[in-house]
């Protein structure tokens, strides 16, 4: 039993690292923005700076979208088989 409560609580401690990687990411390509608009960075660097958060958030979204579809496909097998299906 406690093997199970420690499974779940690490599932979601990874679905919440990869919701708080993905946000973190749109909030530094906002950053970079606005660092852009004031003239502090040019643009090709915004732009290399965009790209990079943009693929790191695609891929923090990839992962968590993953550990989460698992996580609902053992929660349909639990039940499934629980109800003698």
């Amino acid at each position: 039993m406690e093997q199970a409560m420690l499974v779940w609580v690490v599932v979601g401690a990874g679905i919440t690292a990869g919701v708080f990687l993905l946000a973190r990411a749109i909030v530094e390509v906002s950053a970079v923005a606005y660092a852009y608009i004031e003239r502090r960075i040019e643009g090709r660097e915004a732009a290399r700076r965009s790209v990079a958060l943009v693929a790191g958030a695609g891929a923090a979204l990839a992962v968590t979208a993953f550990i989460f579809a698992i996580v609902v496909l053992a929660i349909f097998a639990a039940l499934l088989s629980t109800m003698g299906g």
